[in-house]
C-alpha cells in the first residue's frame, strides 16, 4: 500500500540547504544523521497472512551472468582500434559487473593498467578504467592511478584518491602533504588531500591542519574538513584551540564553533566535557549535534543536563539523540518522555522511539511500564503517536490495547486507520469481533459503489484496511461475518474494485466454510475464477483466492475450471493463479503439483553479450 508522504523535511531553524549556503559547505562534509536513515518500509509491517496460507510457490528464479560474456568484452577491449565509447562502455559494465558480485573479474585488471598507462589514451577511457581499477580494488594499479590522478583534473581525483587514502599507499601522503602547504592549491583539491591524512592517519599532517582550522582567512568549508581531520587524529591537546574557536557566539561564528566541536572529536578530558556540554547548548543544530553526539560517546549521563532542551529543539537531528540517551538511561521519566517521542512530527524520530521502546520491554522489569505508557499515547488524539503505539503495542501482543484500536477505525488518518486494522488482526481478539463487523458494514458499501469511504478517505487505503478485518474474521472463523463477506464477492463496477478486501473476504470464507458443502457460495466463486477474460475482467487475487476457496469448500465440480488454468500441473514462476488452481486440484483429488524447478534467467542488461 502506498501511503501519504510522510513528514521527512529537515525542520530546524536552519535547514541543510541554507547551512550550506552559510559558509559555502557541500553537504557531504556535515554531520546529518539522518542522511544515513532510509525509509521507513511501510508496506512490510502491514503484511497478509491470505498470500502464505496456503503456501503456492512457484519455481526458484536464479538470475545468472551471461555465459562467455568476460571473454567477449575482454576481447572488444584488447581489439586494435577499438573505439573510445565502446572501451568506456566495457569498463563501466565492469563495474557493474562487480557490484552484482560477478566472479572473474580479475582478468581485467592487467589490460585496463596497460590502458591508464597508454600515453596518449582518451581522456574519457582513462577516467573510466580508472573508476573500474578502483572497483576492483586493484592495489597493484595504485602507482599508475596515483600518476594520472596527480596529473588530471577534479574527476580523476574524486575517483581515484579516495581509493588511495583506503588502501593506505603510501606514497600519496607527500603529495598531499606539499598541497596543504601551497597556497595555490585548489579548495578541492584541498579537501581530498585533508580527507586522505585523516584517512591515513598522518601525523605530519597536525600542525598544517591546525594552521587552517584557525585561520580566519580560509574558507569555512576548509576550516570544518581541516577540524575534522585533526579531531580524528588527536585524542588530547586541542581543548584551547577549541576553547577559543567556541567563544565566538555570534552569527558568522557559526563555522569556528562547529570546528570547535569537530577538534574534540577524540577527546574526552574534563576541561573537554565542559566545552561539548557548552556547545551541546549551542543554537545552531549543526554545532549541537556533533557536541552531542561526542557526549553521547562518552557517557549519556554528560547530556542530562541539557535533556530537556535536547528533546524542546526544532532539529529532528538532535531531538534523535535525545531519543539516544532515553534508551541509553531508561528510568521511569525517561520511558514517559520516550513514549512521547511516539508522537515526534519527524517520522524517523518517532519510529526510532518506537524500536528502542520495543527493545526495551524485552527486560522483563521494564515492560509493564513499556506497556503503560504506549497505552497512555495510543488514548491520546494526536494520530503520530496512535499508530506508532498500535504498531507497538501489536508487536508486543498487548490484547487489551484491542478496544481502543477498533475506536481507531473511524480515524481519518490513513496511517491509522489501516495499522489499527493490521493490529486487530494481529492481536486476535474474539470480543472486537461484532465492533469489526459492525464497521465494516458502514464502511464497505461506498467502497463497492465506488464512491469513498464513510470520512472521503481514499479508495485504496479503504480497501486495504477492510482487507485486514476480513482476514481477521476468517482467522476467527466468525459464522456471523459469513453473509457480509458474501457481499464482497461480485465484482463492482468501479474501477479499483476493491482488489485486497475482496480477495481477503473470499480467502476468509473459505476458513469459515471449510469443509462444509455450500453449492451457492461454490458456484460464486467459480464464476469469479472463470471471469479472468470477462468485462470486467475479474482481478488475479480475487481468481487466486477463489481457487483456494473452493478447495476448502471440498467444490469439486470445480474441478473441471481449476484444471483449465492448471492442465500441466506445473508452477510458474508468474502466474500465481495457476499455482492456487494446481494447489486446489491437490486439495481435491490428492494429485500433488510437479516439484517446483529452479529457472535460470540470464541477466539480459549488458550492451555486449554472446548471440547465444
Amino acid at each position: 500500500m502506498r501511503h501519504p508522504a510522510r513528514e521527512n523535511r529537515p525542520d530546524g531553524p536552519l535547514s541543510r540547504v541554507s547551512l550550506c549556503r552559510a559558509f559555502r559547505i557541500p553537504f557531504l562534509c556535515l554531520f546529518v544523521f539522518f542522511v544515513a536513515i532510509p525509509a521507513r518500509a511501510f508496506d512490510k509491517l502491514i503484511d497478509s497472512p491470505m498470500y502464505k496460507a496456503p503456501a503456492t510457490p512457484g519455481p526458484e528464479i536464479v538470475t545468472v551472468f551471461p555465459k562467455d560474456a568476460l571473454p567477449l568484452w575482454l576481447k572488444a577491449f584488447e581489439r586494435p582500434g577499438a573505439e573510445a565509447e565502446t572501451r568506456c562502455r566495457i569498463a563501466d559494465a565492469v563495474v557493474r559487473a562487480r557490484q552484482r558480485r560477478v566472479e572473474g573479474l580479475e582478468v581485467f585488471i592487467a589490460p585496463f593498467r596497460a590502458a591508464v598507462d597508454q600515453p596518449d589514451q582518451h581522456p574519457t577511457v582513462r577516467l573510466a578504467v580508472a573508476r573500474a581499477l578502483v572497483a576492483l580494488e586493484a592495489r597493484d594499479a595504485a602507482p599508475s592511478l596515483l600518476r594520472i590522478a596527480w596529473a588530471g583534473g577534479a574527476e580523476m581525483r574524486n575517483t581515484v584518491e579516495p581509493a588511495l587514502a583506503r588502501w593506505d599507499y603510501r606514497p600519496a601522503r607527500e603529495g598531499w602533504l606539499e598541497r596543504l602547504g601551497d597556497p595555490e592549491t585548489p579548495s578541492w583539491s584541498l579537501v581530498l588531500a585533508i580527507r586522505g591524512l585523516a584517512a591515513v592517519g598522518e601525523a605530519k599532517a597536525v600542525d598544517r591542519l591546525r594552521a587552517i582550522v584557525i585561520s580566519a582567512a580560509a574558507s569555512g568549508q576548509l576550516r570544518v574538513e581541516a577540524a575534522r581531520a585533526l579531531g580524528a587524529l588527536r585524542s588530547d591537546g586541542l581543548e584551547a584551540d577549541a576553547g577559543r574557536l567556541a567563544d565566538d557566539l555570534t552569527p558568522r561564528g557559526l563555522v569556528a564553533r562547529l570546528a570547535a566541536a569537530s577538534l574534540l572529536h577524540r577527546h574526552r578530558s574534563d576541561p573537554a566535557v565542559r566545552l561539548l556540554q557548552r556547545l551541546a547548548d549551542d543554537e545552531e543544530p549543526s554545532v549541537a549535534v556533533v557536541a552531542i553526539t561526542r557526549l553521547l560517546a562518552i557517557d549519556p549521563k554528560l547530556i542530562l543536563p541539557a535533556l530537556d532542551k535536547v528533546l524542546a529543539s526544532q532539529d529532528a537531528n538532535v531531538r534523535s539523540l535525545g531519543v539516544d540517551v532515553l534508551f541509553r538511561q531508561p528510568t521511569e521519566k525517561h520511558l514517559r518522555l520516550l513514549a512521547d517521542r511516539l508522537d515526534d512530527k519527524h517520522a524517523d524520530v518517532r519510529v526510532k522511539a518506537g524500536r528502542f521502546l520495543h527493545e526495551l520491554a524485552k527486560k522483563k522489569e521494564l515492560r509493564d511500564r513499556v506497556i503503560a505508557e504506549a497505552m497512555r499515547v495510543l488514548n491520546e488524539d494526536e494520530w503520530r503517536g496512535q499508530e506508532q503505539a498500535a504498531i507497538l503495542l501489536t508487536q508486543l501482543d498487548h490484547k487489551p490495547a484491542a478496544r481502543r484500536l477498533v475506536e481507531l477505525l473511524v480515524s481519518d488518518r490513513p496511517e491509522v486507520l489501516v495499522t489499527a486494522a493490521w493490529g486487530l488482526r494481529k492481536l486476535n481478539v474474539k470480543e472486537t469481533r461484532d465492533g469489526v463487523v459492525d464497521y465494516i458494514k458502514e464502511a464497505a458499501p461506498p467502497l463497492l459503489a465506488g464512491s469513498g469511504g464513510p470520512k472521503k478517505v481514499p479508495l485504496e487505503v479503504l480497501d486495504h484496511q477492510l482487507s485486514q478485518l476480513n482476514q481477521f474474521l476468517g482467522q476467527q472463523k466468525h459464522a456471523r461475518a459469513d453473509k457480509l463477506l458474501r457481499d464482497f464477492i461480485p465484482r463492482p463496477g468501479n474501477e479499483s474494485g476493491g482488489p485486497e478486501s475482496r480477495a481477503a473476504a473470499i480467502w476468509a470464507l473459505g476458513l469459515i466454510h471449510e469443509g462444509k458443502t455450500d453449492s451457492e457460495l461454490a458456484g460464486q466463486l467459480k464464476g469469479r475464477l472463470n471471469a479472468g477474460t470477462a468485462s470486467p475482467q475479474e482481478l488475479p487475487q480475487v481468481r487466486r483466492m477463489c481457487a483456494i476457496t473452493l478447495a476448502r469448500l471440498g467444490a469439486k465440480e470445480a474441478l473441471p475450471s481449476l484444471r483449465l488454468y492448471c492442465a500441466d500441473r506445473k508452477p510458474s514462476a508468474d502466474d500465481p493463479v495457476k499455482n492456487a488452481c494446481g494447489w486446489a486440484i491437490g486439495k481435491l483429488t490428492g494429485e500433488t503439483m510437479l516439484a517446483p524447478e529452479t529457472i535460470q534467467r540470464t541477466q539480459g542488461d549488458w550492451f555486449l553479450k554472446p548471440s547465444r
